[in-house]
């Protein structure tokens, strides 16, 4: 049957109408919000959505992809459509506007005039048609509101400003859709994840947040070379630094310092400074041991390290590095460690004389008088201890960030444009007022904000009329369309 719709045209009706934009906005947001509430992978510590959850929502969350709601299937599927939606919507509109836009309506007769919403007679007085036009087209010039010469010409005074205004709504349009191109990238395409690193080692791998129990290769190997920390006056950290070094082929490519806002990136692949930490091992181990000899007292600081026994005297007796538990505590007959850093060290020495089996001596650094083990016949005091430390760092490649900034300036632009801008066009032609008098008639018509184009147009005509009706014809300068 004629001018029957097929079902594709009925579909496509709806996918581009407002109906449709409105509906996959508001789904759109929906994932945000729940994005926003529920702890996402790349941003949550290590078992922290284990300890807030019940394992049935964990199971029931994970299945739908909840925690990781900006890299799903369906959120980047959302964007596509939402983008498409956008595209058709303002391709649909958009021939009229650039119509509009680039073949304006310049000519103007008397009933064009009268039918604007903003309209002037002004008595052109002493002067001729041509020089009334003249006074005119040279004080709106004078105003800042040039009139185009090439239309004075043809005997209309045509006066325009801010026209790309009209294409404000399509610049908008764009940025979203560079904005969405860039989060699809990342989403495809980006990951994020953590690698911890000791001085002297390298990794080239990294586990991404995004999909636990996966690895990803970067192509370039990544060595830590040392890490440390600057602590304030009073000794608390103030930031965390590590010196990192990228080798590609064997061959190192490039070093740089990294700090917590001032990340390594290297094609495209950033590494920000996020932790650092004790391994729980010491890298060097100050004691003082004493014991009595021929009725003397005798002392000496001993440095050890894990492997590395110290020679304690001269006759051969010395002193290993057994255990370092960093942070004991007692559970029943057990010491353990709750942490890897130094807070309340037991340390397990061991020393050996020439000729005799070995002895034990356990020290507790922050309890000494609680008298642990000790059969060497020795005293040992913990003077100082420097930890084997960890860097941590985050990493990131988002390729589609550069598309999401220059979108979200583009959507800054256009939005300066459409909420501060107005496209003002005036007409003025010679022709008979409404009591038959020769007189200028101008009218105008803004695309918006139509109270503050009025009173700039009765200013801009008032000015012009004190023109005309001041000024005698003999001092009619030369006409800019001349």
């Amino acid at each position: 049957m004629a001018g029957r719709q097929s079902s594709f045209d009925k579909f496509l009706q709806f996918f581009s109408s407002l109906k449709c934009g409105l509906l996959l906005l508001g789904l759109l947001g929906g994932a945000v919000i729940l994005g926003t509430f529920i702890l996402q992978r790349p941003m949550a510590q290590d078992g922290q959505i284990e300890q807030v959850y019940a394992p049935q929502i964990v199971s029931l969350l994970n299945a739908v992809g909840l925690f990781d709601v900006f890299h799903t299937w369906w959120f980047i599927l959302l964007l596509g459509l939402l983008g498409a939606n956008i595209t058709l919507a303002s391709l649909e509109r958009f021939p009229q506007v650039w119509r509009l836009y680039a073949r304006p309506h310049y000519l103007a007769d008397p009933a064009f005039i009268r039918a604007l919403p903003f309209q002037r007679e002004i008595p052109l007085g002493p002067h001729s048609p041509d020089d009334g036009m003249t006074l005119a087209a040279q004080k709106f010039e004078n105003l800042g509101y040039p009139p185009k010469r090439d239309v004075l010409s043809k005997g209309t005074l045509y006066v325009e400003k801010h026209r790309l205004v009209r294409l404000a709504p399509y610049v908008v349009h764009a940025s979203l859709l560079i904005i969405f191109a860039g989060a699809i990238v990342d989403g495809t395409r980006g990951y994020k994840g953590f690698v911890t690193l000791r001085p002297g080692s390298s990794t080239d791998v990294i586990e991404p947040m995004t999909a636990p129990g996966t690895r990803h290769h970067l192509g370039f190997s990544l060595r830590c070379d040392a890490a440390g920390m600057e602590p304030y006056p009073d000794g608390s950290p103030r930031q965390y630094w590590s010196q990192l070094t990228v080798l590609e082929n064997g061959r190192e490519v490039m070093k740089q310092k990294i700090y917590v806002n001032d990340p390594l990136t290297y094609k495209g692949v950033r590494f920000f400074q996020a932790s650092l930490g004790s391994t729980g091992i010491p890298r060097k181990l100050v004691m003082e041991a004493s014991w009595p000899e021929n009725g003397v007292e005798k002392r000496q600081t001993l440095t050890l390290a894990p492997g590395a026994p110290a020679l304690l005297d001269n006759r051969g007796t010395t002193v290993a590095l057994a255990d370092f538990i960093p942070d004991y505590v007692l559970r029943g007959n057990q010491i353990t460690s709750q942490s890897d850093d130094p807070v309340n060290p037991a340390i397990h020495l061991q020393v050996t004389r020439p000729g005799a089996p070995a002895t034990n001596a356990w020290i507790l650094a922050k309890s000494p008088d609680l008298n642990p083990p000790n059969d060497t016949g020795m005293k040992f005091r913990f003077v100082s201890v420097d930890m084997h430390s960890y860097t941590g760092l985050q990493v990131a490649h988002q390729p589609g960030q550069w598309l999401i900034w220059a979108g979200c300036l583009l959507l800054t632009t256009g939005l300066m444009m459409a909420l501060y801008l107005s496209h003002i066009r005036i007409w003025g032609i010679v022709g008979l007022d409404r009591k038959g008098q020769p007189a200028l008639l101008l009218g105008g018509q803004p695309s918006k904000y139509r109270e503050n184009f009025e009173r700039k147009f009765h200013e801009l005509t008032d000015e012009v009329e004190n023109v005309l009706v001041n000024m005698p014809a003999v001092e009619i300068e030369e006409s800019p369309a001349a």
